[in-house]
């Protein structure tokens, strides 16, 4: 049931101008699917939907691009970036509004082995590390990654 969801909610993505996890449940319900909130949030982080901005100015679900095998990032994670700061042994990645889940999404993808966690906002990314030389470290590898230099 899980993966016949999944394949209903990237078609309903890809098909539809989706901007909160209300409307993503009334369209899974609408295709019959008892869903709650609970539900969908863990989805849309199992298939890794991220927010994207429309031609309106609001944002919008989206399913991200694929990342090819010589590792590259799209050129929006890249441009969606402003700054990259570290404190103690959190980072703090400022992007533009509604980009944060995008940023994050990637360097989740990338950095995987080397941070605790990440939590993204509208504009911000929080990213916990081990400690506050891997924090240093991985800012340094971030800047590098996303031609922040």
């Amino acid at each position: 049931m899980k993966y016949k969801r999944h394949n209903h909610i990237i078609k309903i993505v890809k098909n539809s101008k989706i901007h909160t996890h209300d409307e993503l449940i009334a369209a899974l319900q609408a295709e019959g699917f008892k869903v709650t909130q609970a539900t969908v949030s863990r989805d849309i982080k199992e298939l890794g939907l991220v927010k994207v901005p429309s031609n309106e100015g609001s944002s919008v679900y989206s399913v991200p691009e694929p990342v090819s095998d010589g590792g590259a990032r799209p050129d929006m994670v890249s441009e969606s970036i402003k700054s990259i700061n570290s404190a103690l042994h959190t980072i703090v990645i400022n992007t533009y509004p509604g980009m944060a889940s995008a940023v994050a999404a990637a360097v989740d993808r990338v950095m995987r082995s080397e941070i605790l966690g990440s939590i993204a906002g509208d504009d911000t990314v929080l990213i916990i590390t081990r400690s506050e030389e891997s924090a240093e470290e991985l800012k340094k590898k971030l800047i590098t990654e996303f031609r922040m230099d």
